[in-house]
């Protein structure tokens, strides 16, 4: 996401295209990530891992020699699902371990999960202005093939016996990931005019709906199915989906705005950028470790969740104003209240959504969280898209005629601010962070309302 602009200039792509290139990523995820249980049972954790970094890795050759979106999107396709894997895999193999040091493996994934995202965007930087947008591609092939070095002699190899491994169901996840991309892009094609097709989509996002259902449908009548649904109808459970998703929905719309309201608003330097999203996800590693420290001696998950949403909402509000201020610096602020909120929102989550779950449902469980992920992430970028798209339009039409691009090289690094003037996407951008300052309000009442996660 750091990188979008300068990949969409490179291939010329417009913003729809890079949104619906991030769809067809999340499918992917969603297909493997459905697969993964089968696949782990038929060739064991280890040649699983290591296929997934040969495929990854083939998909970042393809991106990074792509000369237009086909090649371009067939590349994600494949880093989408050979990296579908890492996350469910690396959360299972804590298991893995005794019981008396999981605690301190799931602090080693959390600090080198949220840790790895806090240097990301000062990497993405510096591979950019080394090599450009390719390099961000081609860096991560020998990293794929230093991870598959360390993991090799970590990994068990052992396969589940014929007899008790899931069934196929290859045609029903072809109707799967038809109905997901369904749905994905008809939200990413929300109309934004008159004009729009407004029944096609509508039609299209409800018969992906109804698609989706006959295949939840189809997998609970199954004795083996991809995912055993059944074991996973606990409220507890169901409701930390849902909170879930709203966190992920979160980090994927701020993730997606703020390089944009930085680098293409304000025109700050990638370098700068880098610096400055770095320090949101900083704050967001140390809040997570304080979290974890003090929600094991209080453990007040509503509280936190609370305080979460409230100062992500203070963020965004703040965000809101950018277009009002005289010095990008007082965006700081809502950097750091956005970089604290998120673990603050997520990590109770994460605390008590599996707390009472049997441990032979957890591997489904933790797949199905996942998906949600996914889903979360892509659907909020498509969202995102869509509204920052409809408000440009809004206020490049109060420009002078020529001042500024149309919306298709808005994000190409030509949208930046003319002497004295502020940019329509800075404007633009703003009143996204606005809308999902109050999408907080009610997400905060039901939070304070029930009564699972206190």
């Amino acid at each position: 996401m750091f990188s979008a602009s300068p990949i969409m200039a490179g291939l010329a792509l417009t913003p729809s295209d890079f949104a619906l290139v991030y769809t067809l990523y999340g499918v992917a995820s969603i297909f493997m990530l459905y697969k993964h249980q089968w696949m782990a049972e038929r060739l064991g954790y280890r040649n699983f891992i290591l296929t997934s970094l040969l495929v990854f890795s083939l998909g970042s050759l393809c991106c990074a020699s792509a000369q237009g979106i086909g090649q371009f999107a067939l590349g994600r396709v494949l880093q989408g699902a050979g990296g579908a894997t890492f996350f469910t895999a690396g959360r299972m193999e804590i298991n893995r371990l005794p019981a008396d040091t999981r605690f301190y493996g799931l602090l080693a994934f959390i600090g080198s999960l949220l840790g790895a995202s806090a240097i990301a965007p000062l990497a993405a930087a510096l591979l950019l202005e080394t090599g450009g947008w390719r390099s961000i591609f081609w860096a991560t092939v020998p990293l794929a093939a230093t991870i598959a070095w360390i993991s090799l002699p970590c990994l068990s190899d052992s396969t589940t016996p014929a007899a008790e491994r899931s069934e196929e169901h290859w045609g029903w996840l072809v109707w799967l990931v038809l109905a997901i991309f369904g749905l994905q892009y008809s939200i990413q094609e929300i109309p934004v005019g008159t004009e729009s097709p407004q029944n096609g989509v509508f039609l299209t996002g409800l018969a992906s709906i109804v698609a989706l259902s006959v295949f939840a449908w189809r997998q609970w009548q199954k004795d083996r199915p991809l995912i055993d649904y059944r074991g996973l109808m606990q409220w507890r459970y169901l409701l930390g989906l849902a909170l879930y998703f709203t966190g992920y929905f979160m980090i994927g719309a701020s993730g997606f705005l703020l390089p944009i309201i930085f680098r293409e608003g304000l025109g700050l330097s990638p370098g700068m950028t880098a610096a400055v999203l770095s320090f949101g996800m900083a704050c967001s590693v140390a809040t997570a470790l304080l979290h974890v420290a003090a929600a094991r001696r209080w453990p007040y998950h509503r509280f936190y969740m609370l305080s979460g949403l409230a100062l992500f909402a203070l963020g965004c509000l703040g965000f809101g104003l950018s277009g009002r201020l005289n010095d990008w610096r007082w965006l700081l602020l809502p950097t750091f209240l956005c970089g604290i909120a998120i673990p603050l929102y997520i990590g109770p989550v994460a605390f008590g959504t599996f707390s009472e779950l049997p441990s032979r449902v957890f591997s489904h469980a933790y797949q199905v969280k996942n998906i949600v992920r996914q889903l979360g992430i892509s659907s909020s970028i498509a969202l995102a898209t869509t509204c920052l798209q409809s408000q440009y339009s809004q206020h490049l039409a109060l420009q002078p005629e020529g001042l500024y691009p149309e919306w298709a090289q808005a994000l190409h690094g030509l949208a930046g601010v003319s002497a004295g003037l502020i940019s329509p996407l800075t404007l633009a951008a703003a009143d996204v962070f606005t809308w999902l300052a109050a999408c907080m309000l009610p997400m905060a009442v039901i939070i304070a309302r029930q009564r699972t996660f206190r």
